[in-house]
């Protein structure tokens, strides 16, 4: 019997198979982002009734624009058909990773150092789950914020997400 909030094997194993097919579409399409100057930030598939939806994220300095979202899909959309990884109908969106976007990568840590982040862990810290600060610096195992004037480090594993702080 699984115990309350565990992960059902048959979610895990679709977990994986969207992980494999993600992979997949990132190794046809990021060549072609990057090659047009454009920077590959991601891929997501998420079940849209009968279909699925494909988004890929592609950002570049100054940001994104929608006639540059169209310019990509309409470079990428054919390569995906040909190599045709996906085997349920979809919906390809090109799009912004957005002004809160997740920091995944290295690439996404040097760009958002000095700059304010919001993190959430899977675990109390110091009797809380989520902490703003400003993020210091970075490493393999994990990361430096400024927390009011105190620098605390994270570790990566213990990180749900990081995400780019936004006023609203």
């Amino acid at each position: 019997m699984r115990e309350s909030g565990e992960i059902p094997l048959f979610s895990i194993e679709v977990l994986a198979i969207s992980k494999k097919i993600e992979n997949m579409i990132e190794a046809i399409v990021r060549p072609i982002i990057t090659g047009i100057g454009y920077e590959y930030v991601g891929t997501e598939m998420k079940k849209a009734g009968d279909a699925c939806e494909l988004i890929i994220y592609a950002d570049k300095k100054g940001g994104i624009s929608l006639d540059d979202c169209e310019k990509i899909s309409r470079l990428i959309e054919p390569a995906i058909d040909e190599k045709d990884p996906v085997s349920c109908a979809y919906y390809l969106c090109v799009s912004s990773p957005g002004l809160d976007r997740p920091l995944k990568n290295k690439n996404d840590f040097e760009r958002s150092t000095g700059k304010i982040v919001d993190i959430k862990l899977y675990r109390a810290a110091e009797g809380q789950k989520e902490f703003t600060g400003k993020l210091e610096g970075f490493d393999n195992d994990g990361f430096t914020l400024d927390v009011v004037g105190a620098e605390k480090y994270f570790m990566y594993k213990d990180t749900a997400i990081v995400k780019l702080h936004v006023d609203f």
